[in-house]
């Protein structure tokens, strides 16, 4: 019971992590591409998705250059 607590702690800390990373204009991003895409607004949902991944590879960019310094 303890290792599963422990396992389900630290997934949340990532995702809590990554929702404080990624910014309102991140998550709002996701969430509107995934509702204008529901109601078949592609092409608008196409642009919301565009600011979700443009926040992530923001987020991705960092990391990767986090990491190569401490190598």
């Amino acid at each position: 019971m303890k290792k599963e607590l422990k396992f389900i702690k630290k997934i949340y800390t990532i995702i809590k992590n990554w929702i404080v990373a990624n910014g309102i204009t991140g998550i709002l991003g996701l969430i509107l591409g995934l509702i204008l895409w529901a109601f078949g607004y592609k092409i608008y949902a196409g642009f919301a998705f565009g600011v979700f991944a443009v926040r992530n590879w923001d987020l991705f960019k960092s990391w990767v250059k986090r990491v190569s310094r401490l190598s």
